[in-house]
């Protein structure tokens, strides 16, 4: 069990076995989860709380909201938004109250986040198979079979999802107002919208929701060119101090932390406070700090210095107002979203090797892998349909939703389905990305994937025949929000080998503009049928090299290759 999971303390063989009635009365607190009750049987209600008022989740305990009606579940889901899990019944006031409340939740507050679980003690007047289909609900339950352990397991699980999808959220949020900031990086404002990105992506990081970041956590992030650190951007408790000596403004074992991290050069954590430190240029660094509500994990403090180390050449650009400064450290920060380490998958019997050559400075083509687990690994190639800045940046949000999600969700399928809808959302340049996206087990050489309007990848087999994976294949991602998207499954067998490449390859085109195409690539890679992934690529990126000699690039040229050893 989930160490921050901790379980009712009394056992009831059954939940609803007793309908006494009764008034239970909720405390309410900021620092709990909002579970709704929606029912027109007092009993239910105070069975209900009985069952659930002892658990806690994640450090934090459950605040019970009550209705006894469909209307009254309206207003209260409208007072409050960030209920987190409601328990809905279906027959109240009408036959179908419960399901109206759904619509209504769904539809006209546009409420996605919040989890329902349909409880119903006639199932016959809303059938299971006819309810999931035709409403949003993220479970049906019949009353007679939610025994108080079936009713705490349910509750865990929905917690769990809603607390993903906040984390989610935040985290696309964050992305949005640091991609808003980098149009305007010469206007004196984009520093302050680009740091406020920065402290708003780092508090999602930290599954921090938006009230926790401003009103019981704080952080802000300083500079020091001069030798003074100066608090630059503040939120919480240091909001009101931006501007300001850090020294005239901690407490003294704060601002300790901050000199230990100035004086050793790298980032200092203790308990639920930490200093990260990042340097963007040799006379210059920039320290964020941050005071958390909880103990700071190791998870945190590794997302949290990746996250720094990443976006730390930004405040140079941020400062120097230049274009082509700027466009040069938007490469750099493209090229270090790419992994480069391709040693780490060896272990796992994966010899794994990619390339990537934007047409412009920077490109719309995406590469990535990662493991899930210890055995499963994700890898994926992305197209979005243009190129430059816009594609870049429309890039690197794809990304990392795909990382971010793939960390909660392991059907290709599903995966593909959730970014997917992020991405058609407030896209008002109807911008889109092809996406090719596969789990293989490294244990066993099985293989899930989906399809998502990318050209398919060729399978190069030990036996020597090579040929197109041509799956099933949905339509690209950011076009259509209720798009879905399918998985599929094959067994790698010892020496099989995957090339997965964006059109840029295929369309490459000679001084005569003739195209490589697939017959030429299909050849080439017959002829390096058993070389390693890296001999493959190379071999490939030289041919287009020798058959584009002398004609300008037309399109980003992205290659991700592996084969599989067991």
């Amino acid at each position: 069990m989930d160490a921050s999971v901790l379980p009712p303390i009394d056992d009831l063989d059954d939940l609803f076995a007793d309908d006494t009635e009764g008034d239970v009365t909720a405390v309410v607190s900021k620092d709990k989860w909002k579970v709704m009750i929606v029912d027109d049987e007092p009993g239910v209600h105070d069975a209900t709380i009985l069952s659930l008022m002892d658990v806690v989740f994640d450090n934090k305990g459950i605040t019970f909201l009550q209705a006894y009606t469909g209307a009254e579940a309206k207003t209260l889901i409208e007072d409050n938004p960030d209920c987190c899990v409601i328990l809905l019944d279906v027959v109240m006031e009408t036959d179908d109250a419960g399901l109206q409340v759904v619509k209504y939740i769904r539809d006209t507050l546009n409420n996605n986040l919040v989890r329902i679980i349909l409880r119903t003690g006639q199932p016959g007047q809303a059938p299971e198979d006819k309810v999931i289909m035709q409403y949003e609900i993220n479970d049906y339950k019949s009353k007679n079979e939610l025994t108080k352990q079936k009713l705490f397991t349910a509750i865990i699980s929905t917690l769990r999802d809603y607390r993903n999808l906040v984390t989610i959220n935040g985290t696309k949020r964050g992305l949005e107002q640091i991609i808003v900031a980098f149009p305007s990086l010469f206007e004196v404002k984009s520093m302050e919208d680009f740091i406020s990105g920065i402290l708003t992506q780092l508090a999602s990081l930290l599954r921090l929701d938006e009230n926790s970041v401003y009103h019981l956590d704080s952080s802000f992030l300083v500079g020091s060119a001069t030798g003074n650190i100066t608090i630059v951007k503040g939120t919480g408790a240091y909001g009101q101090h931006n501007g300001r000596l850090a020294s005239e403004v901690f407490k003294p074992g704060e601002f300790d932390m901050l000199l230990s991290a100035e004086a050793q050069k790298k980032s200092i954590f203790a308990g639920n406070s930490c200093a990260v430190y990042f340097r963007n240029k040799p006379s210059h660094y920039n320290m964020v700090y941050i005071n958390s509500h909880r103990e700071l994990n190791e998870i945190d403090r590794n997302m949290i210095e990746i996250f720094c180390n990443n976006i730390s050449m930004a405040f140079e650009n941020i400062e120097k107002h230049k274009i082509e400064e700027s466009m040069k450290l938007a490469k750099d920060i493209q090229a270090g979203m790419l992994p480069v380490n391709f040693s780490d998958t060896s272990a796992s019997g994966i010899d794994i090797y990619a390339f990537m050559r934007p047409a412009k400075e920077v490109g719309g083509d995406l590469y990535d892998f990662f493991f899930i687990d210890d055995t499963r690994l994700c890898f994926v190639v992305g197209d979005v349909a243009d190129k430059g800045v816009p594609a870049a940046f429309f890039m690197a949000v794809t990304k990392t939703l795909l990382r971010v999600i793939a960390r909660v969700y392991t059907d290709p399928g599903e995966i593909l389905q959730i970014v997917n809808a992020d991405l058609c959302k407030d896209n008002e340049k109807s911008m889109f990305v092809t996406v090719f996206l596969g789990i293989i087990d490294t244990a066993t050489g099985i293989c899930t994937f989906s399809n998502g309007g990318h050209n398919p990848p060729y399978m190069i087999y030990s036996s020597g025949e090579v040929k197109p994976l041509d799956e099933a294949s949905a339509i690209p991602l950011g076009l259509m929000d209720q798009q879905r998207f399918t998985a599929d499954e094959l067994t790698f067998s010892s020496g099989d080998t995957i090339f997965l490449f964006t059109d840029g390859v295929t369309e490459a085109m000679d001084a005569q503009d003739r195209l490589f195409n697939e017959d030429r690539l299909i050849e080439l890679l017959r002829e390096n049928r058993g070389r390693s992934s890296k001999e493959i690529v190379e071999n490939v990126v030289s041919r287009l090299g020798q058959f584009t000699a002398g004609a300008e690039q037309s399109d980003d040229i992205t290659i991700l290759c592996f084969n599989w050893k067991r």
